[in-house]
């Protein structure tokens, strides 16, 4: 998705006529990129991804994450430690990658914690969505 250019409208509308302009005040161009990081497997990888992506001169970018990711994300960690000047921002929309049977067999808190947790996504009562949320999010904690 691209921002655009950034500027300012300035016109005049009146009773019969509207004469209005796009006034450009900046050579830069904001844009959003997607990446996925399913095959990234540490936060050092991303680093290194992140600082290999090339883009066009004069472009500000926001990257946004996505897909399963294999490690636990500091976006503000991350945008420090990259050289890629171009990023201006990270957004991270993975999700956690979790074999979440195996995880319910685990005879200690996590692994209750998902039995029971996969025991109300069963039951139909609960949205998918929102349950495998909150696993993500309890595990994330635990």
């Amino acid at each position: 998705m691209n921002f655009g250019e950034h500027g300012i409208i300035i016109g005049e509308i009146s009773k019969n006529k509207n004469n209005i302009q796009f006034l450009k005040l900046d050579n830069r161009v904001f844009v959003e990129n997607q990446l996925d990081i399913s095959d990234i497997n540490s936060e050092e990888g991303l680093i290194e991804k992140l600082n290999e992506l090339k883009f066009e001169q004069n472009t500000e970018n926001k990257i946004i994450l996505i897909g399963k990711r294999n490690f636990e994300i500091n976006k503000n960690k991350i945008i420090k430690l990259i050289q890629n000047k171009s990023i201006i921002k990270i957004k991270d929309e993975t999700k956690i990658k979790y074999d979440l049977q195996e995880i319910s067999k685990e005879n200690n808190l996590r692994g209750i914690f998902v039995k029971k947790s996969l025991e109300k996504l069963y039951s139909g009562f609960y949205e998918k969505e929102e349950v495998l949320k909150a696993i993500e999010i309890g595990l994330e904690v635990l």
